[in-house]
C-alpha cells in the first residue's frame, strides 16, 4: 500500500483494503473480502491507465459485495503519465466520479473508490463491472444501429449539460480555453513528425500538406470553436469505451472511461467518434442520417437554439479538430503493443478519409 492510502500498482491491493474501501462505499454491508484474482481486460485495452477486472471472493456471500469489478491505477508506460501532465486526465476521471457522475443521465459505472494525489499525480477507482454487456471494439468499428445508440446517448449527456450556469464553477474541468488545452498545439507539433514517420506511404500527399499547416493554426481553430454553445463532452467517445446490451436495446447501453472529458461543445464527441470508431465506407453512406438523430435527440434533452447547419459547421471544424489526438497517440505509442499499433494506424486512415471527404482543412483560420 501506497503512503496516500490507497494502491497505485495492482501488486498493492490487498482484500483488507477491498473490504475497507467497499464497506465505506456501502456496497459492502457485513462480511469482508478474503482473496481476490486480478485478470486483464484485453489486449490492449487501456492506454493511459493499468486496468484489471478483480474478481472477489467473500467470507459472507450475503453481504452483497460485487462478485467482480474493475480496478484503474496508473500506468506504467511513461509515455500516458506525460500526456495526463499536460491535460489532468487522472484528476479529471476522479473528479467526474465524484461530482458528476449521479446527475448525469447517460449510464455509467458505479465507482465504489475514487482518490487522486495532486503531488504526484496518482489516482485509483474500484469501478463497477458492466459485464455482461459488450464492449465496442473501435478497431472493428461500430454498426449503424450502434452508433445511433451511442449518439443518442451523447446528445442526452450534452443535453443535460447545455449552457449550464454551473459549468465555469467546476474548476478541475478544463475547458477549450484552458491553458491546459492549448497545448494541443506545440504537443501536436511535437508529435508530428513521428506520425509522418509511422504512417509513412498510408497518408495521401494532401494530408501531409493539411498537417503540416494544421500545426501552426490549431490555436486559431479552437478559438473559432469557442462560438459552440458550452457542455460537458466525453472527450473520448470511442468503440473502446462504449458498451452496449445484448440486445442492441437502449438501456443496455453505458459509457466508461472518463479522463478526457472537458468543457467544450458537444459536436467533438460526435466528431472523434465517427472519425475514429466507424469504418469509412460506413461513416460515408450513414453520415448525414447520424448527424441528424444526434441533433433531434440533443433538442429533445434540453439543447437548443442551435440549428442542425450550425452543429453541422462544428461537426466538420471538430473533424479538424479531432485529427489532434490519433496524431498525439501515435506520437507517444508503445510500439510493443500490437493492438495499439493497428488500432492507430486504422484510427488514422478514418480520420484523414474524413478530414479530405468533409474539406474539414477549410475551416482553418
Amino acid at each position: 500500500m501506497s503512503e496516500r492510502g490507497f494502491p497505485i500498482t495492482i501488486e498493492d491491493i490487498t482484500p483488507e483494503w477491498l473490504t475497507g474501501a467497499l464497506t465505506q462505499s456501502g456496497a459492502l454491508t457485513k462480511g469482508r473480502v478474503t482473496a481476490f484474482t486480478a485478470a486483464p481486460l484485453g489486449a490492449g485495452v487501456g492506454f493511459m491507465s493499468a486496468m484489471r477486472r478483480l474478481n472477489l471472493t467473500y467470507d459472507d456471500p450475503a453481504g452483497g459485495g460485487p462478485a467482480s469489478l474493475i480496478a484503474k491505477l496508473p500506468p506504467p508506460d511513461p509515455g500516458a503519465r506525460v500526456i495526463d501532465e499536460a491535460f489532468n486526465f487522472y484528476e479529471k476521471e476522479v473528479g467526474f466520479y465524484r461530482s458528476l457522475a449521479p446527475s448525469t443521465p447517460m449510464r455509467t459505472p458505479r465507482a465504489y473508490f475514487a482518490a487522486y494525489e495532486p503531488a504526484t499525480r496518482d489516482f485509483a477507482l474500484l469501478l463497477e463491472d458492466l459485464a455482461p454487456r459488450q464492449i465496442g471494439d473501435q478497431l472493428e468499428g461500430l454498426s449503424a444501429d450502434r452508433l445511433a445508440l451511442a449518439l443518442k446517448g451523447a446528445a442526452g449527456l450534452h443535453g443535460r449539460w447545455w449552457r449550464d450556469p454551473s459549468l465555469p464553477g467546476m474548476g478541475w474541468l478544463l475547458g477549450m480555453d484552458s491553458p491546459q488545452m492549448r497545448q494541443l498545439q506545440p504537443i501536436y507539433q511535437q508529435c508530428w513528425p513521428a506520425v509522418v514517420d509511422f504512417l509513412g506511404d498510408d497518408m495521401p500527399s494532401e494530408m501531409r500538406r493539411i498537417g503540416d499547416r494544421f500545426a501552426t493554426r490549431i490555436h486559431g481553430l479552437m478559438d473559432l470553436l469557442m462560438r459552440q454553445p458550452q457542455t460537458i463532452v466525453h472527450g473520448d467517445y470511442r468503440a473502446d469505451n462504449l458498451f452496449f446490451g445484448a440486445q442492441g436495446d437502449a438501456d443496455g447501453f453505458a459509457v466508461a472511461d472518463w479522463q478526457i472529458c472537458i468543457k467544450w461543445g458537444g459536436a467533438l464527441d460526435i466528431a472523434y467518434l465517427l472519425t475514429g470508431s466507424v469504418d469509412i465506407d460506413v461513416r460515408r453512406t450513414h453520415e448525414t442520417d447520424l448527424l441528424t438523430v444526434y441533433h433531434q435527440t440533443l433538442l429533445e434533452k434540453g439543447g437548443r437554439d442551435y440549428p442542425f447547419e450550425a452543429f453541422r459547421e462544428d461537426y466538420i471544424a471538430c473533424v479538424m479538430l479531432a485529427w489532434c489526438w490519433p496524431v498525439i497517440a501515435i506520437g507517444n505509442l508503445d510500439t510493443a503493443n500490437d493492438r495499439g499499433v493497428a488500432l492507430f494506424r486504422t484510427w488514422s486512415a478514418r480520420a484523414m478519409a474524413a478530414v479530405l471527404d468533409l474539406d474539414a482543412q477549410a475551416r482553418i483560420p
